[in-house]
């Protein structure tokens, strides 16, 4: 959250946004170059942070808020927490375009919030529970296309070349009077990608629920994530301090993981308390996507008191999830599995 003001200054100063030009824009009907979707009061957050330290912005933004119910809110939330926007005191920006309101079903979550049409990637958003409110981010690409076996037609007697195009595109073509169907030909479709982003949390088992109201409705065949996103600040031995501030231990995290039939697991958010993992140490966990680990560059005697984040790897990989575990860092490239079934 704190980070975001400036990461937008910094898209700003790289020329990355899209831009377009503000003095030719309408503040009333033009969309914007960045799209920013959060709870309710991030809108009036960033407006305050832009505006009092006077960034100006080279491109326009416009925040969609997901309407908070009580449901979403820790208790006494509302008491101290002024989350609208004051546009007498504080009007819109002029790089700042009008944003959506989103409101959640009746079941709680918010639905396709970026308004995707039918077979195009969908984004839902659920209530997690942390200190205040915390969002969390189910995204599912739609499913690949069909991929054509090219043994296969081959075996039919199909040539290489337009016939095979006009297979894969679903047509039925003919072959010295022998007939070849699409699915003759075709591989089994397969689904698109899965992945769950996780703010802030010390409980996000509506993450759980969500898959399982899509499953049952039949917008997803299975209660499978390629890749989620989770914090696990302390470890378990510190579950009552985590607990207290609203974050995540180990146990928990695996737990949910398993679950949800998760194949990859990044764990983020790390406390200040837990070093790097030493590259001398010979249980050094390296990721499968360029054999980068998270490692220390202090002195062995800078780190005598200070555990590094080998116990929370060595907590999340004692439980019984088979999967991939990734401890994250900045600026780190994770590559999504592939879908193979």
């Amino acid at each position: 959250m704190f980070g975001l003001p400036g990461f937008l200054c910094t898209i700003d100063q790289k020329g990355e946004a899209n831009n377009v030009i503000l003095e030719d824009s309408n503040p009333q009907n033009s969309s914007a170059s960045i799209n920013i979707y959060g709870p309710k009061g991030l809108r009036r957050f960033l407006r305050l942070a832009l505006a009092l330290s006077r960034a100006n912005l080279s491109y326009t933004y416009a925040v969609h808020e997901l309407i908070l119910e009580e449901k979403h809110c820790p208790p006494n939330w509302q008491d101290w927490a002024c989350l609208e926007a004051d546009i007498t005191r504080d009007p819109p920006l002029f790089c700042e375009r009008s944003g959506r309101d989103i409101f959640a079903n009746n079941d709680g979550f918010w639905y396709n919030i970026t308004n995707n049409e039918e077979n195009c990637e969908m984004v839902h958003a659920m209530s997690i529970k942390h200190t205040i409110p915390s969002v969390g981010w189910l995204i599912i690409k739609p499913d690949q296309s069909p991929s054509l076996c090219v043994e296969t037609a081959i075996k039919l007697g199909v040539p290489k070349g337009r016939l095979m195009g006009e297979l894969k595109r679903g047509n039925t073509i003919v072959i010295d009077g022998k007939t070849v169907r699409p699915e003759d030909v075709l591989k089994p479709r397969l689904r698109g990608h899965r992945i769950a982003i996780m703010g802030d949390t010390y409980d996000s088992s509506e993450l759980l629920r969500l898959m399982q109201v899509l499953h049952t409705a039949n917008q997803i065949t299975s209660i499978t994530l390629d890749t989620l996103v989770h914090e696990a600040t302390l470890d378990d031995s510190l579950y009552e301090d985590a607990l207290s501030k609203g974050h995540s231990v180990p146990s928990v995290v695996m737990k949910l993981a398993c679950q949800l039939n998760v194949r990859q697991l990044v764990l983020t958010h790390f406390s200040h308390r837990y070093d790097r993992i030493d590259s001398s140490d010979e249980n050094t966990i390296k990721n499968k996507i360029g054999e980068q680990a998270i490692y220390s560059n202090k002195s062995k005697s800078d780190k005598k008191n200070k555990p590094s984040l080998q116990i929370i790897l060595d907590q999340a990989k004692s439980t019984d999830f088979s999967g991939d575990i990734i401890l994250a860092d900045d600026q780190l490239l994770v590559k999504i599995p592939p879908v193979t079934q």
